[in-house]
């Protein structure tokens, strides 16, 4: 807005420089005394000087009101921001928040609470996190590029690569990548539930949780419902591996975390993090005192959701995620083809992403950490939202991304606002 004001301004000069330079030249052609005419000359260029810095005084005037009310916007809008995460990091009893808000006239970051709980360390907005399900977008993106070099199909189906799955020739790769497949989620098996919650050392191959996913009744018909499903993305993992012959890690890392300059993402193969990283806790339910849950073996989100990230790389990754950059256009159209989920109408799915009101991006909930990143194409807006806690009783970061959102863009009535 203060560069569109800016250059209205500078118009505004230009075309006064203009009148007044054709008013002189007017005035000046009917003098024909040569005194006259210099003493007319002289007087004319001084008011011309005067009148000029007199515009000038007043452009400046107008810019530097519009430099302070845009700070003071700005300013006022961080006071606003600030308080609605504070409000959700006290209520919700938090042990912390970090958001991040880029637009094109507006940059805000803020960090509240504690990374270690123990040591009282503080929450930073470069601290490394377990980003959950986000991982799904990574797996969703490599099978879209390995459909841009012909060597998969969206509308193949499952028995092509994996007969043995119950009902795979009514599956397509498009519906698991979409989760409208009927597959079940292996994180409801109750062995599976416990490791994923408390014995979080436990360690799975991708193969116990094809087979466990297996064993489980459909949720419906392929093509007939909607459901989240962790079971759709452990197979796609499995055939990105099928299909290349290399490890997922290995794909990952080549196709788009080192393409993209993603310096601080892992898909990591230990349950250790290193580095600078916020631990990740959940709440006992019957004490309400947290637990850290920061170590896990990765093996059972693997490509469901094991990858660590942090804003920063977030950042240049949700909007090359948004925009296609890593596909091709056509494969960018079919991946946004979303579907309504039913519970939600602000909230659709397409090919391994999601949108909401328009925010385009993922979700990630895993035990111990929450967030939500998605961006904006039309507003050119990121937000990104990071909570150190998720456990049996879900996660915040969902809601504090609405609230922000709402904030930010009153006008717009996101969610219903």
């Amino acid at each position: 807005m203060q560069s569109v004001i800016l250059k209205g301004l500078i118009l505004i000069l230009l075309n006064v420089n203009y009148f007044i330079s054709v008013f002189l030249k007017s005035n000046l052609i009917t003098i024909t005394s040569e005194i006259s005419l210099k003493n007319n000359f002289m007087t004319k260029t001084n008011s011309y000087i005067s009148l000029k810095k007199v515009f000038c005084l007043i452009i400046y005037i107008l810019l530097f009101a519009t430099g302070t009310n845009a700070q003071k916007n700005a300013h006022n809008m961080e006071n606003k921001l600030s308080a609605l995460i504070d409000s959700f990091y006290v209520n919700d009893t938090l042990p912390g928040v970090v958001a991040g808000v880029w637009t094109p006239d507006f940059t805000y970051k803020y960090a509240v609470g504690k990374a270690d709980l123990v040591t009282g360390a503080e929450r930073l907005f470069d601290d490394k996190i377990r980003i959950g399900s986000i991982t799904k977008t990574f797996v969703a993106t490599v099978i879209l590029q390995l459909v841009d070099e012909g060597k998969l199909n969206l509308d193949d189906r499952l028995d092509k690569y994996y007969p043995s799955y119950p009902n795979s020739s009514n599956i397509t790769l498009r519906q698991m990548l979409d989760m409208s497949s009927g597959m079940p989620d292996y994180i409801e098996n109750p062995r599976v539930l416990k490791s994923f919650i408390f014995d979080r050392n436990d360690k799975y191959t991708p193969q116990e949780l094809f087979d466990i996913t297996a064993s489980m009744q459909p949720s419906f018909e392929p093509g007939k419902g909607w459901q989240y499903s962790n079971g759709n993305y452990n197979i796609l993992g499995m055939l990105i591996e099928k299909i290349t012959g290399n490890p997922l890690h290995i794909e990952i890392d080549n196709r788009i975390i080192k393409p993209l300059g993603l310096n601080n993402t892992v898909f990591p193969l230990t349950s250790q993090m290193d580095g600078q990283y916020s631990h990740g806790y959940m709440k006992d339910t019957l004490t309400r005192e947290f637990i850290d849950v920061t170590v896990m073996d990765p093996s059972i989100g693997w490509a469901a959701g094991n990858m660590i990230s942090n804003f920063d790389d977030l950042k240049i990754y949700a909007k090359a995620l948004a925009e296609g950059t890593l596909i091709s256009r056509s494969s960018q159209e079919q991946r946004l083809m979303f579907l309504d989920i039913g519970a939600s109408k602000s909230v659709k799915y397409g090919l391994g992403i999601l949108s909401m009101e328009g925010f385009i991006g993922h979700n990630g909930g895993i035990t111990g950490y929450n967030t939500t990143m998605c961006y904006n194409p039309e507003l050119k807006a990121l937000i990104i939202i990071s909570v150190n806690e998720y456990g049996l009783e879900g996660g915040a970061s969902d809601k504090i991304f609405a609230a922000l959102a709402k904030a930010v863009y009153p006008e717009r009535n996101f969610f219903g606002n």
